[in-house]
Formats: structure tokens, sequence, C-alpha cells
């Protein structure tokens, strides 16, 4: 077994070998998931197809293992596409995880990454270590390329939201959907921490990202038919992919700060209809939340990390939040410590909403339970206390003296459908003052300013000059 920090090696010297980075249509994490998947097949030594998909879910023909490949690629640079290409040909499951335009691998500038990889031996690594490994280079190059603003949650935001769903969960299998599926980290962290057998939905809007997702997924073991089926491409926001009566217990979201098309005719659709109102084109966040409401079953849950603005921002996002309160799909509300989401100094909040109605609402602020980065002082993490506090309190549903309340949607309606926490939770606290010990302090320290002063005045009268005389005057008035 290779140790974490063995591990976490490798990617430092793949990220400063190469510059390691995925953005836009960059291929280096295809190269390393190309690698990771053919050293796990050398190292069962199929004898044939059938067995290798049987064991690990795909095949690489052996003339098309990493190493074979970056060998004729000194001769051909067109070597990685036709790799990707019999991929997709042996593999029709997964027809789409590798690009399929040579003018993306291209962009790779130089051979830097190959070369590594090409020295780098990966049979010995388990799926958990593999999986280790490609966690490690998204979070490392997410966070050193500032990427994480946009997508993915940081690992502890991951496990968060999953330590609060699973406690949710009553049933021994759960279906887990995710509609910003993104690197598809979120779905793999709440797999892990479930007790009950999952089954994976994601959507993607972006193509790079999707493939992603699928790479991610079949490096971390998920079979190649659950990834072809609950994998898709579309607008989440528009409805495109999915049945409108399709159903999910479980909905964990990290929708990325945006705008959105709020086409009027969108007013049709089930999802806005009841409410009257769209959310304003500059902020999607209660877009993805009502389409979310949408998919989750009855007796579901679903978790949603929002900019700390959609409590309170008005307009037509105040029709939307008096719309959830009264019809009781919010079920709580968390304060997130400053940058817990990102590298920006950016307060977020974590929603919990039910289809089943809840009578009154938790509120948890936890904003004040951060510590900061090191290297990122915009961005905290929570303590572990603050972590563990967060979760008890919301489990036991307890109400904690400047940190948790249960409230009614009367005293909401009071203020207007603003969920603002301090009008809920008073976070200030009077700092006690202990008048005799100050008293004792302050007579201590005129005995102190008393005896420089006799000093002074003793050091001055030393010198018989004009400035001398006036300097003494000065003290002695001051006395």
């Amino acid at each position: 077994m290779i140790s974490e920090e063995r591990i976490d090696q490798i990617s430092k010297d793949i990220l400063e070998s190469s510059g390691f980075a995925f953005e836009n249509r960059s291929t280096a994490f295809e190269l390393l998931a190309y690698k990771i998947l053919s050293d796990r097949q050398r190292a069962i030594k199929p004898v044939d197809e059938n067995e290798s998909k049987d064991k690990i879910g795909y095949y690489i023909e052996p003339n098309y293992s990493f190493e074979k490949v970056a060998q004729r690629d000194r001769t051909n640079p067109e070597s990685w596409y036709e790799a990707f290409q019999k991929f997709a040909v042996t593999n029709p499951l997964l027809l789409d995880m590798f690009t399929s335009e040579y003018p993306h691998l291209g962009e790779i500038k130089d051979k830097s990454l190959e070369d590594y990889l090409t020295t780098c031996d990966l049979t010995g690594l388990s799926i958990s270590e593999s999986s280790f490994l490609f966690d490690e280079l998204l979070k490392k190059c997410y966070s050193n390329h500032r990427m994480m603003y946009l997508w993915d949650a940081p690992k502890q935001m991951r496990e968060l939201i999953a330590e609060i769903l699973n406690s949710e969960v009553k049933t021994e299998k759960v279906s887990v959907f995710d509609p910003v599926v993104m690197t598809g980290s979120l779905l793999l962290t709440l797999k892990e921490k479930f007790q009950s057998k999952v089954k994976l939905y994601g959507e993607e809007f972006s193509p790079d990202l999707l493939r992603l997702s699928k790479m991610n997924m079949l490096i971390h073991g998920i079979d190649a038919q659950t990834i072809h089926d609950n994998f898709v491409r579309g607008d989440f926001l528009k409805d495109e992919e999915l049945d409108a009566n399709s159903k999910f217990d479980i909905i964990p979201m990290t929708p990325p700060f945006s705008s959105w098309d709020a086409d009027p005719e969108l007013l049709n659709d089930p999802c806005f209809s009841e409410v009257g109102v769209l959310p304003p084109k500059s902020k999607a966040d209660y877009a993805y939340v009502l389409r979310g409401l949408q998919h989750l079953s009855e007796d579901g849950t679903m978790a949603v990390m929002l900019p700390t603005g959609a409590l309170f921002r008005s307009a037509t996002e105040c029709e939307i939040r008096k719309y959830l309160l009264e019809k009781k799909n919010i079920h709580a509300v968390i304060s997130l410590p400053q940058g817990a989401r990102n590298y920006m100094a950016i307060y977020t909040v974590l929603l919990i909403f039910k289809q089943k109605k809840s009578d009154k609402i938790l509120f948890i602020d936890a904003s004040r339970d951060g510590v900061k980065n090191a290297t990122r002082l915009k961005q905290n993490f929570l303590t572990e206390a603050g972590f563990n506090k967060i979760l008890h309190t919301y489990r036991n549903r307890e109400e904690v003296d400047r940190y948790s309340r249960l409230v009614s949607l009367d005293e909401i309606r009071e203020n207007d459908y603003n969920l603002n926490i301090p009008r809920y939770i008073d976070t200030f606290s009077e700092k006690k003052i202990d008048i005799e010990a100050t008293m004792s302090s302050l007579s201590a320290k005129q005995r102190v300013i008393e005896k420089s002063k006799k000093e002074m005045i003793k050091l001055l009268n030393k010198f018989d000059t004009p400035e001398a005389r006036q300097a003494i005057k000065a003290v002695s008035i001051s006395e």
C-alpha cells in the first residue's frame, strides 16, 4: 500500500514538472486519467477484453497502453488522438469520455507531463489510492489557478454537505442527483460517506467538465453502465435532459454564482408558473433551487450552497423566498465562515430543503467558527469543533444561545420574509468589566507614571539650562 504522503508527492511532482492545469480545452487531465486506467489494467494482466471489462469495467488494447502511445507520439503527433478514438470504439459505453477533437491535444505546449507520467509506475495503486491521486490533482490544480470560485466546493464543504444529508437518509437504497456535477467530486464524497447503497446521477452543461466527471467516476470504480446511463450533458435550468417526473431522494448542489437566461416563456414551465415570477437574470440562485425542488422526491432532502445575499435580496427573490417559506420547504439555514466555499472573500450559506413541511426553520450561525487558510488569507476553514458543532446542532435541531434558533414562520413574516441570520440570532456579547480589577490596574499604572516623573525631574536638575528648567516645569504642571 502506497502512503498518502507518497501520493501527495507524486501530485506535487506532476504540478512542478508540467504546469498542470485543466483550463477550458486542456487535455492534461485526460493524459493523467489515461495513465491511471492504463496502469490499472496492466496490474491485473487480463487475458482478454472480457476479463478486463469484468474486473475493472473497461479495456485498453495493449498496443494503446500509455507507454506505447507515448513512444509513438515522438514520431506521430496524432498518436493520442488515435488512442482516444480507439478507446471509444473498444468501450462504447464510455464513448465521449476522452476528447474527440485532435486540436485539443495541441494545447499541451511541451512533453514534460507526458515524459513524467511515462517514467511513473502507477500499477501499485489501488482504486482508492489512484482516486486519491486524481482528487489531489483536482484540488491542487484548482487552488493554484483560483478555479474553485467557479467550480467544486472544497473538500471540507463537500464533507459537511455529505454528513448533513446522510443524517436524513432512512432507507437502504438512495438515489442521489447532482444537477451541476462539475468534476463529480461532490457525488463521490456522498457515496463515500453514505451508509446506504447509493445510485448516482449527474448533469453538467460544460462538455469538458462532463468528460472530467466521467473520468473521475471511472477512476473511482463506478461501473461504465452507470456512467453511460446516469451522467448527461444538459442545461438543468431549462430541464433539457430530465423527464419532468424524474425524482431523487437526495440532491446536493453547489451551483456557480452566475447569471442565467430568464426567458419570460419559462413562466409557462410548471417549475416557475406556480411561483409567478422568475429569478433575476443576474442571479441564478433560486432558479437552481426551484428546479431542484421539482425533482426532489416526497421524502427527499436537498442541500444548496448559495451566497449569503440569497437570504435577503429584494424584488422577485423576496417573492420566491415567500413562496418557499409559505410552502414550508425550507428546513434549515446555516451560515458559514467567509471564503468557506472558495478563494474569494465571499460569505456563503447552506440551505436545506425538504418536500415534507417544516413547522420551524433551524437557523445556525457558524460564520465565526473559521480559521484562516495559511496560504490563502481570504479563505477560511471550519475548525474541527465548528464542523462537529454544526452536525450535532442540525441532527438534534437544538437551540444554542447565540448560535442556533428554531424560528416560526410568523416571526419570519414579521421580518418580511428576510432570512438574514442576525435578525434571528443575537451574536452580540456584552463584555463584563471587573471594576475592582480595572481600578487596581489603573492605580498600579499611575504609580509607575509618578515614579518615572520623579526620576525625570531628578535627571533634569543636573542640567542648569533654560531648556531643562522649562522641561521640569512642564512635568510638574502635568502632575
